[in-house]
């Protein structure tokens, strides 16, 4: 299972496998990286039918215009919302659902070959540390020093938000009360 994870993160395959099975151990093996990619998928699939697409037959490069096209309709950010950490792998190239990423993408012009992924995989990494966390077995303290000795979670992913906290700020500027 880390093997979908390591190719989205694009981080180096034993370092992510061993720091994963550290954090899986952690939890008494339950699964958490499992339902992670099964949230993933879910959400991705769930995406693409929103779009129109068939979630069998659809290449890396529709889904990626697909993506684009849908920044110029008004509820583009309701579509893309609960996709912050959607990371897929489709004809070995990842596409990111991240709100932020779709917007770089479509604002820069972005062709797929060089499309940015960016804000997704820090979201990523940021829940999968979440999740752990979370989890009722695990010491918060321990999982943030697992993470942090395999790469999980690197400095400049400190000041990362995430599309909802976008979205919140959003609609506080939006609304006056925020300036």
């Amino acid at each position: 299972m880390t093997h979908y994870l390591q190719s989205v993160l694009e981080m180096v395959e034993p370092l992510l496998n061993a720091g994963l099975a550290k954090l899986e151990k952690s939890t008494g093996n339950s699964g958490v990286d499992t339902r992670l990619i099964a949230d993933i998928l879910e959400k991705a699939h769930k995406t693409m039918r929103l779009l129109g697409l068939d979630t069998h037959d659809t290449t890396g490069r529709e889904l990626y215009h697909s993506l684009l096209s849908i920044v110029k309709s008004k509820d583009f950010e309701s579509i893309l919302i609960d996709t912050d950490y959607v990371l897929y792998n489709i004809d070995n190239k990842v596409v990111s659902f991240n709100l932020i990423d779709v917007i770089e993408n479509f604002h820069h012009e972005l062709p797929y070959e060089k499309q940015v992924v960016s804000h997704g995989q820090r979201s990523l990494r940021g829940e999968i540390i979440g999740r752990y966390i979370k989890h009722a077995r695990t010491n918060k303290a321990t999982t943030l020093e697992i993470a942090s000795s395999f790469g999980l979670s690197p400095e400049q992913d400190t000041w990362y938000n995430n599309a909802k906290a976008y979205r919140k700020i959003t609609e506080k500027i939006r609304k006056g009360t925020v300036k």
